[in-house]
């Protein structure tokens, strides 16, 4: 047997324990744009109990030597894969008394899919986005090489997905595509979203020989055409601009007969902008483009890698496939079991890839699936330090989602959340803006966590209804809170059998505006108190009709004031009493039109009667005295009135007294 050491072998291995521990006797594995890489291993060692900790995780590299008659590869003695442990298995005893182990080899992006999260972003563009995460996750091994133009997101939520499903379904949202590079002792992630963005083989130029074995040719070329839709279509809608048809459309470049009458079409869009729904769709169509025309292969080639150009500089047996291409996978195979016999016949390595026109631009093909929003969920009404209400011109709000550990439960917890009210039309409708504090329930345009949507508000243990329950069961109720206050506007309806009432409270004014006429009917009892002034102003006329009593008690004065006529029709008698002077003054003339008329002041009196007009003398009072007639008391004027044939009044009560 050979002597146990990766010196001179064709595979090799770096790893944390050591240069000879484990012995690489193959390797097989597969890389892909846009994809993880994963390489199996297996590998011998004289240990025999190497333990988990000390390999899985760990950072390895893997190394395929470049043999000697191989002068393209001028650079690098080795082709290398770099990556990390995912798993390290036992295997069994070798005859040699070497323990088999076997491994699987991934990426530090792998280490993504083994956490999750849901967290919100906002006004970052996806180089943001996908930056943040690959960093909060310990990793700075990316470059991005961009030239599009990738707009800010207002608002992009991470829910429930692993971070790489969430990274990978925006950047294939975006037509971004990337790629490993691999060194000696570490690998790089390349982000790009154009056709200068390829990396480049070592093998920059390589030829085709049908059938060969040559290391470093490739000896099959299968050129391959797939029938696509010619069209990809989207549309969406923008509530601020309603009316507009956000429809995008655009058409495959591909020669292939019938394909322009086959069509994608998708709503929503998930765009609000006529212009990115534009890139959207040339997107999705440059998948299907860098998918209809491909080439797949196989070689000898070992600096084949996903992501990096070749150019094939003969092809004998069709020269027009002459050009340079871009590889999207490379499927390596490799062993090395040399170390037991020294042949060299036990030694090899083949790859089988798949490449495209390296002047098509490749973008990945949406497969990652977006997470859906299953039913509502509930969400706090959140604002600004000191504020009750937060609200936009659209009467929107914002939320903290109970699910949000990052949310400080301030006006950056969420974007501006629009809210269902009962009716909603032109200028009119009903609007409730839910205040801070107060739970809500949102749901999800298409299930989209990127649109939420309020659909309703309930309370809890914090927020309790306004009414005492269940005792208050038969009570319906519409109560408000003053804002930054302690008072209220209420309007209750109970609807408990024979207590039936409506009550109504305006913590300070009411106005009612009535265009044009109203009625109102009580069947009973009508009580109105007002704690100040009461005013009445009547454009026109005024008509009161009651048809039983009229009781009004002045307490302070009485004014009126008539600007035309005053008329006064009693039914009966007509009595005032004034407790002071009583005075008329008309700048005409006073008429007084009665059968009979008596004036009484004092002691004496005036009779008006058929014609003739008697006064009754003042007469002293008591004995007459010399020099004057006496004075009749009051009754006795009533008596001489009397005796003229007309009673002053139907009934006198002091002339009851005097007759008794």
């Amino acid at each position: 047997m050979a002597v146990f050491t990766q010196q001179g072998r064709l595979l090799a291995m770096d790893s944390p324990l050591g240069d000879d521990v484990l012995l690489l006797t193959r390797l097989e594995g597969e890389e892909s744009v846009s994809s993880l890489f994963e390489i199996n291993i297996e590998a011998y060692s004289s240990r025999n109990n190497i333990k988990p900790v000390d390999i899985v995780g760990q950072n390895v590299t893997l190394k395929i030597a470049a043999t000697d008659e191989n002068a393209l590869l001028v650079t690098n003695e080795y082709r290398y894969i770099n990556g990390y442990i995912k798993s390290f298995k036992q295997e069994g005893q070798h005859l040699h008394d070497l323990r088999g182990y076997s491994a699987v080899v991934v990426p530090w992006l792998w280490f993504l899919t083994q956490t999750s999260d849901c967290k919100i972003f906002q006004f970052k563009t996806v180089q943001d986005i996908v930056s943040s995460i690959f960093k909060e996750n310990g990793f700075s091994d990316f470059q991005f090489r961009v030239v599009g133009q990738h707009p800010a997101r207002e608002y992009c939520v991470q829910y429930q997905e692993s971070d790489f499903d969430f990274v990978s379904r925006l950047l294939e949202e975006e037509g971004i595509y990337y790629y490993f590079e691999h060194s000696a002792d570490s690998h790089t992630l390349v982000l790009s979203d154009h056709i200068g963005g390829y990396g480049a083989c070592e093998e920059e130029s390589v030829s085709y020989n049908a059938g060969s074995q040559s290391e470093h040719t490739i000896h099959n070329w299968y050129h391959s055409f797939e029938f696509m839709a010619g069209r990809h279509t989207h549309r969406d809608f923008d509530f601020k601009k309603p009316s507009n048809r956000l429809q995008t459309s655009a058409a495959a470049n591909m020669e292939v007969s019938g394909v322009a009458k086959y069509e994608h079409y998708r709503y929503p869009g998930r765009y609000h902008d006529k212009s990115l729904g534009d890139q959207f769709s040339r997107i999705r169509v440059e998948a299907d483009e860098a998918a209809y025309n491909a080439v797949n292969g196989e070689g000898g080639c070992r600096s084949f890698t996903a992501g990096h150009s070749f150019t094939l500089n003969r092809h004998e047996d069709s020269p027009e496939e002459q050009g340079e291409y871009v590889l999207l996978s490379v499927a390596h195979t490799a062993q090395d079991y040399s170390f037991t016999s020294n042949d060299e016949q036990e030694k090899s390595y083949s790859n089988a890839f798949r490449c495209i026109s390296s002047d098509t631009i490749f973008r990945p093909e949406q497969k990652t699936s977006w997470p859906s929003m299953q039913g509502p969920q509930s969400a706090v009404v959140v604002g600004p330090a000191g504020e009750e209400i937060y609200t936009d011109e659209y009467g929107r709000v914002k939320i903290q989602f109970p699910w949000d550990r990052y949310g400080q439960h301030n006006e950056n917890s969420s974007c501006w959340v629009r809210i269902s009210q009962n009716w909603a039309g032109r200028n009119y409708g009903s609007l409730v803006i839910p205040r801070i504090g107060q739970e809500v329930i949102v749901d999800f345009y298409d299930g989209n966590p990127d649109r939420p949507i309020i659909t309703g508000r309930v309370y809890n243990a914090e927020q309790m209804p306004p009414n005492q329950l269940p005792s208050g069961k038969t009570r319906m109720t519409i109560k408000t809170q003053t804002h930054k206050g302690t008072g209220f506007n209420e309007l209750t309806f109970e609807d408990e059998a024979d207590e039936e009432f409506i009550y109504m409270h305006a913590q300070k004014n009411m106005e009612t505006h009535v265009e044009n006429s109203r009625q109102s009917r009580i069947e009973f009892d009508d009580t109105t108190s007002v704690g100040n002034d009461s005013n009445l102003v009547v454009a026109k006329n005024r008509l009161e009709t009651i048809e039983g009593n009229h009781d009004a008690t002045v307490k302070g004065k009485q004014l009126e004031k008539i600007d035309g006529d005053k008329g006064l029709t009693v039914g009966g008698d007509w009595k005032n009493k004034v407790g002071g002077d009583l005075t008329f003054k008309a700048s005409g003339n006073i008429i007084l039109d009665a059968s009979k008329i008596t004036l009484v002041a004092g002691s004496a009196a005036v009779v008006v009667s058929g014609g003739s007009v008697k006064a009754i003398p003042k007469m002293s009072v008591g004995p007459g005295g010399a020099g004057g007639a006496a004075v009749p008391t009051t009754p006795s004027v009533m008596k001489a009135a009397a005796g003229t044939g007309s009673p002053f009044v139907s009934h006198c009560p002091n002339a009851d007294k005097e007759a008794s």
